[in-house]
């Protein structure tokens, strides 16, 4: 048998709402599995609900301090275990990172690059994040896009002649997703006229801070509407996300990397209009896949989406870019056999 590999990172434990760090990291064990590789699961999600959980996990990591290890955690959780790992002795670690914060913290000086050189390599999700830690002298660092299986690409359908563009947004509801500067640019778009000429439906759970400035700004939005929910764990409401035209992600959210939703995006042939925030102009290229304008900025946001309004004949191109790459972001693409013998985990 293959030497065992312990897997440190979230994975949702009991929780039925999975966050994004918690479904990449379920990704990508399920397709570590499917490459043989030996895994044995540390869900920091379960370890996090006690305190003597978490001492039993540090306990645990000591014991095998000669196994391989792949940490997967949020920036802060991660530093903390590689810091210990370091103070042991245990390099044969593999980190492999969630969002986009890493470079920032270390560019604020909020964390030390000490515990990272120690690591066989490091992960990350774009090669801005991976030029500026080199930056920093971190050079056992590689990028790999975000990614997840795909086994179904739907149908998408001709627009019919002269119908209003239909924006969607989906994923978790907070200002700092760009809920806000999205019904501002409604709000400008609707006062040139513009108003029966596009919709925009949000899916997403709605956090509590929020909640009650967001359903108050959409209420006195005649063409914004909640819609609830849309897993996209079952794969027909793919063909429902396929039925909009173009997607709002103008994300300013401090830990974003390369987020799984604009991977959903493709896949529906969903082009995306975004904020110039992390990494998201270098996976959305402009006017080709998407938009992308200046940040934090409702006008500018509002003169992306008229552009499609006013020239939907550039939607379909759009579309057929984005689901002719989105391939690119398959689990079984991303994560080859080829890797595992880069990253040394290969027998």
């Amino acid at each position: 048998m293959s030497k065992q590999v312990i897997f440190i990172g979230p994975l949702g434990g009991d929780s039925k709402m999975v966050a994004g760090d918690s479904l990449k990291n379920l990704h990508l064990t399920n397709r570590l599995r499917e490459l043989s590789v030996n895994l044995r699961i540390v869900d920091t999600i379960k370890s996090n609900k006690s305190f003597i959980r978490k001492v039993l996990a540090v306990l645990f990591i000591l014991f095998h301090r000669k196994s391989k290890f792949i940490v997967s955690a949020s920036t802060t959780g991660a530093y903390r275990l590689l810091s210990l790992m370091k103070r042991f002795g245990i390099s044969d670690v593999i980190y492999w990172v969630v969002g986009g914060d890493f470079p920032h913290l270390i560019n604020c000086e909020l964390i030390s690059t000490k515990p990272y050189a120690n690591a066989r390599v490091i992960i990350v999700e774009g090669k801005r994040m991976e030029e500026t830690l080199r930056i920093y002298g971190l050079n056992n660092v590689i990028t790999l896009p975000n990614f997840k299986p795909i086994d179904f690409i739907p149908e998408k359908k001709p627009r019919e002649t002269n119908a209003p563009v239909r924006f969607v947004f989906l994923s978790r509801i907070v200002e700092d997703k760009g809920c806000g500067y999205i019904n501002k640019a409604a709000e400008i778009l609707n006062e040139k006229g513009l108003g029966a000429r596009f919709s925009i439906d949000y899916y997403g759970s709605i956090t509590d801070s929020y909640k009650k400035s967001f359903l108050g700004e959409i209420g006195n939005i005649p063409n914004v509407e909640y819609k609830g929910f849309l897993k996209l764990v079952d794969r027909a409401n793919y063909g429902v996300l396929a039925e909009y035209d173009a997607m709002l992600f103008p994300t300013f959210f401090y830990g974003e990397g390369f987020a799984g939703i604009f991977i959903d995006a493709f896949i529906a042939g969903l082009p995306v209009i975004t904020f110039d925030w992390s990494l998201n102009s270098e996976i959305i290229r402009d006017g080709e896949t998407g938009i992308v304008v200046e940040n934090r900025n409702a006008a500018k946001l509002a003169a992306a989406m008229e552009r499609l309004i006013s020239n939907p004949q550039q939607i379909e191109a759009m579309s057929k870019k984005c689901q002719a790459q989105c391939m690119n972001y398959d689990s079984e693409h991303v994560v080859t056999k080829a890797l595992m013998e880069r990253i040394g985990l290969a027998y």
